[in-house]
């Protein structure tokens, strides 16, 4: 029998208020953080519905395809007397009867690579089952697990075949939409699931490592601090008779990386000779897509696996209570999964036992140097979130542009153009000469030092809740670089510099060796002659400096485009559309926009200061029929072609506007200028963004302006060429702008 926490079974007692037919929304959202025990409020909730009405219902539980969620919830759920679990196979067979709970993998329903894919034909299956239910006066609700996760048209379409009488969307991860009239919103507290004994009372960061260890890859600093703590940890259960935990130690591999198979051996090679864990004495245990060992019952308290391989895929829905500590090797990611990945962490082991009023028992443990993957969990919060689908308008529905793109960006750049701009370039403003030697000295007085170390920043210390996380320090280290150790870092730093010059990473990286790394071949575009190690620490410490410097470059070589030679599209408003905004915040209707219910809320959250100007400038004028803010990435948005280095790329001018006289404006917002006269426009670009837009408006009939604000007043320029200071005749206050076209409204 389950004893349920206070937390919990307020939960219970919220659903069932919830799916009483009277209650005043169709739909829940509830935020609990991982190691809540949703899952078993849920099973709980529909056991005391089932056995105790007589409704005609059942109930269809969707979770994401990672980890096998389906059927460890199906599992869990046949510990409960009243509910009859099946899976979506047992639908097709036998149909959705009465007080049954059916588990779905989105996957089957929605996905195609798989083998395991359902058919055309158990598809037309699957309907005719949900259609059997209805004619048996049976309604369907529905239990959306994770649902930060699948929010796609292809889930939607699935969802919406059920018809569902009420939904329940469970998510950590999930933030308030903010549709009392829709949605109603109900989060569990970290503080009271902390306090329950579930989740451990703290996750400590980066505690015991030894900066100063000489070692080949940079991991090995974290797995020692590791490793020694999961001594402690084990010797803390022996001193306190806790019997049956062989605390776990994942370590989790970037998602996605060019050198995967590589990485893969050398953290095997460092676990099995310095560490002592293989695969043949069921030590370590691997689970990634293509190569599995030892995985099978690592979940279970007293499983021989002390070390477990994984990447992104195993994070959601996979249950490891004996998992006490992280090992999170540095890439980029997502902040939804970074919550549940820390989350993985916290469970208790013994969560009737609570917690064991033991340090070292009761916290959990994170080892990373990847900042940016912290940060991202913490800035997580609900501060700025994607609203619920808005739908256009009916008066957006009509208005048609042409919109320009590059598709393939790659046939329209030329490499050897692309190395002598940059080449003369860097030479040019760098001062630099065919003198290796005297180069050296030359990079190093204009701040670029040559070296063999970089400068690192990670966090150490302790949290109990993310609006706590302010309490780690940010910490420095020098560190010497390893060519092999260091290419993750080394592919971020490629890929920046991609966004400017304009050609894939390979070639980045083939034209930072050709200016700057000493091969025994001298080019004729060498500028330095570095060792592998110099050459890797010198990227490394001034990519920054290098894309500023590369951007410079483009934008000089920016050249009129050759229309022929451009993709043409036809482009109208999408009509479903999303919008980050604030949920914490009290919001007002926008009724300006293209899109219904979009809000104040929006605007907040915008970080372009002249944007949220712009939009309350426009929401206050009686003549703009509507307002359109565009997207920044995507064919489904609009776009126009300009000139860069070697080649043409493509922009998204920030909004369409639409007068009531029927006059479109495109508009481009850029950064302005302070009081004191600081140039705030940070895209070099502009003039050739400009010089587009102005060629655009002139074929297609529209009107345009780039707009900037100065002491927060919205000034335009739209006639002869671009500009950069403000106080130039051609800037005007943006009145003029739309009053010298209109027709007074009568």
């Amino acid at each position: 029998m389950i004893t349920l926490k206070e937390f919990q079974k307020d939960i219970v007692d919220k659903l069932l208020s919830f799916i009483a037919p009277e209650y005043r929304v169709n739909e829940l959202v509830i935020k609990a953080p991982t190691g809540s025990g949703k899952t078993i409020c849920l099973l709980s909730w529909i056991n005391d519905y089932i056995s105790t009405t007589h409704d005609n219902v059942a109930f269809v539980w969707f979770t994401p395809g990672a980890g096998e969620l389906e059927e460890q919830s199906q599992d869990k759920a046949k510990n409960f007397s009243s509910i009859k679990p099946q899976s979506v196979d047992d639908a097709l067979l036998h149909g959705f009867d009465n007080g049954t709970v059916t588990f779905i993998n989105y996957e089957r329903v929605v996905g195609k690579k798989s083998k395991a894919m359902l058919t055309d034909s158990e598809r037309d299956n699957l309907d005719d089952k949900i259609e059997k239910a209805f004619q048996q006066d049976r309604h369907f609700i529905l239990v959306i697990d994770e649902a930060h996760r699948n929010d796609t048209k292809k889930a939607r379409d699935i969802i919406s075949r059920f018809k569902a009488s009420k939904t329940v969307r469970v998510s950590a991860t999930i933030d308030d939409p903010k549709t009392p009239d829709i949605s109603e919103f109900y989060e569990v507290s970290e503080e009271s699931v902390i306090s329950s004994g579930l989740i451990t009372k703290s996750v400590v960061v980066n505690e015991g490592i030894n900066i100063n260890l000489e070692v080949q890859d940079e991991f090995e600093i974290l797995f020692e601090a590791a490793e020694q703590k999961r001594r402690e940890i084990v010797q803390a259960y022996s001193d306190n008779n806790v019997q049956g935990v062989n605390p776990l130690v994942i370590v989790q591999l970037p998602d996605k990386s060019d050198s995967e198979a590589e990485l893969v051996t050398r953290v095997e090679d460092y676990l099995n000779k310095k560490l002592g864990k293989n695969y043949e004495d069921g030590t370590l245990g691997i689970w990634l897509a293509d190569k599995k060992r030892n995985h099978l019952d690592v979940t279970n308290l007293n499983n021989e696996v002390e070390y477990l391989i994984i990447k992104q895929a195993i994070a959601t829905g996979w249950d490891a209570p004996r998992a006490k500590i992280l090992i999170k090797i540095r890439e980029k990611m997502g902040e939804a999964f970074t919550i549940q990945t820390i989350g993985r962490i916290r469970r208790m082991p013994q969560p009737q036992q609570g917690h064991y009023e033991v340090d070292v028992l009761d916290n959990a443990y994170l080892y990373t140097f990847d900042s940016d993957f912290l940060n991202g969990a913490f800035a997580q919060g609900g501060a700025v979130v994607p609203t619920p689908l808005l739908r256009l308008k009916d008066k957006a529905r009509g208005l048609k542009l042409v919109s320009e793109r590059i598709i393939n960006e790659s046939e329209e750049k030329s490499e050897k153009v692309i190395l002598q701009n940059l080449y003369e370039g860097l030479k040019r403003d760098w001062g630099l000469t065919d003198n290796f030697e005297a180069n050296r000295n030359t990079v190093d007085n204009i701040g670029l030092n040559i070296g063999r170390t970089i400068k690192t920043t990670y966090k150490q210390g302790r949290f109990d809740t993310l609006k706590h996380t302010d309490r780690l320090q940010d910490l420095n280290r020098q560190v010497e670089v390893d060519y092999r150790g260091n290419r993750l870092d080394l592919l971020h730093a490629f890929h920046e510099l991609d966004r400017v010059i304009h050609l894939p990473i390979s070639k980045v990286e083939a034209i930072l060796k050709r200016f700057f790394l000493k091969d025994g071949r001298p080019k004729k575009e060498t500028l330095l002659q570095l060792d592998a190690q110099e050459w890797t620490a010198f990227i490394l410490n001034h990519w920054r400096a290098l894309r500023e410097e590369f951007r410079k470059i483009d934008v000089e070589k920016a050249m009129v485009l050759e229309l022929e030679n451009i993709q043409q599209n036809d482009f109208s408003l999408p009509l479903e559309e999303r919008y980050t905004y604030n949920p914490k915040i009290e919001a007002e209707p926008v009724y300006s926009s293209a899109y219904e219910g979009y809000s104040t809320a929006s605007i907040a959250v915008r970080p372009s200061l002249v944007e949220r100007l712009l939009e309350r400038y426009l929401e206050n004028r009686d003549d703009v029929d509507f307002v359109y803010k565009n997207g920044d990435k995507g064919p489904q948005y609009f776009s126009l072609a300009y000139g860069t280095n070697g080649g043409r790329s493509h922009f998204y001018p920030d909004f369409i506007v639409k007068m009531k006289n029927e006059d479109i404006y495109i508009i481009e917002t850029k950064g302005g200028e302070t009081y004191s006269g600081q140039d705030k426009n940070i895209d070099a670009y502009a003039p050739a963004k400009y010089e587009a837009l102005k060629n655009y408006a002139k074929r297609h009939g529209v009107k345009w302006a780039f707009i900037r604000d100065y002491d927060e007043k919205l000034w335009y320029l739209n006639d002869g060429e671009w500009c950069d200071e403000m106080g130039n005749e051609n800037w005007k206050p943006i009145d003029n702008l739309f009053n010298q076209y209109l027709i007074p409204l009568s």
